[in-house]
């Protein structure tokens, strides 16, 4: 089955231009936590491979976050092109939590889950992509 897709804000243009590269980009989605489905984001790395991402989770579940590199926008987890980045990250019921890479894809893939359905409250992702 495939994951549920958040829809990732740009908060800069999507155009990359070589002085664009030096300027870091955020890029942030949420879901409602009241299922047990995979909820991913993808985005494009706009030629960074500095990432810091970070989960506000305000449901009274844990989410366990995973992420991954993709060689297409349109990868999904268990594709040829698609590979697990060692950098889990579990946000607290009620809590937040961040981690970091330097591992460098041309899309990087959020995926969010929980093992037990939440209280229908937002989920945040924030994605700060950082020049080296």
């Amino acid at each position: 089955m495939a994951d549920t897709v958040i829809t990732p804000e740009v908060q800069k243009d999507e155009i990359t231009f070589a002085n664009q590269s030096l300027m870091p980009v955020l890029i942030t989605g949420e879901y409602v936590n009241d299922d047990v489905l995979y909820h991913s984001m993808i985005f494009r790395t706009a030629g960074k491979s500095r990432l810091t991402y970070c989960v506000n989770n305000l449901s009274d579940q844990d989410v366990v976050v995973t992420l991954y590199g993709s060689d297409s926008a349109t990868g999904e987890v268990g594709d040829a092109g698609v590979f697990l980045i060692p950098a889990l990250l579990t946000a607290a019921a009620a809590n937040k939590g961040y981690q970091t890479t330097d591992d460098g894809f041309l899309y990087y893939i959020i995926r969010c889950k929980s093992a037990v359905a939440g209280d229908d409250k937002i989920v945040s992702i924030y994605a700060h992509l950082m020049p080296l």
